[in-house]
């Protein structure tokens, strides 16, 4: 199960509150609206803070891909990855071996990136 969290932090705000594991990105910002009118006065998050506080979302849980959710017929799978990162590592070397790819081309990393699950 995707697990989210925030730090007030990670948008340049001078304050230690966090959110872990929250069981949704819609949980987790109601929970920081009452945070943010608590202890910083702020009634309304503006649009640009809102995009901001998105971006620096993080998700926790077990990463996965398959080649097929690309038009790749080749079968290949990538399931229980820790993170983002660790799965597109493995899948370079899996492009590199059974691809012959020496990179993988922006535009099907662009599409592999919107089609990675987190379960």
């Amino acid at each position: 199960m995707v697990k989210y969290t925030f730090k007030c932090q990670d948008v340049g705000m001078d304050c230690g509150f966090a959110i872990e594991n929250a069981g949704s990105e819609e949980e987790l910002l109601e929970m920081l609206k009452v945070h943010a009118k608590s202890s910083h006065g702020v009634t309304s998050i503006p649009p640009d803070l809102l995009n901001k506080i998105k971006q620096n979302i993080k998700k926790s849980g077990k990463y996965y891909f398959a080649c097929s959710s690309v038009g790749m017929n080749c079968g290949f799978e990538i399931a229980g990855a820790s993170s983002e990162q660790e799965l597109l590592e493995e899948l370079s070397i899996h492009a590199k071996m059974s691809h012959n790819l020496i990179s993988i081309p922006q535009d099907t990393l662009n599409k592999i990136k919107q089609n990675i699950k987190v379960m």
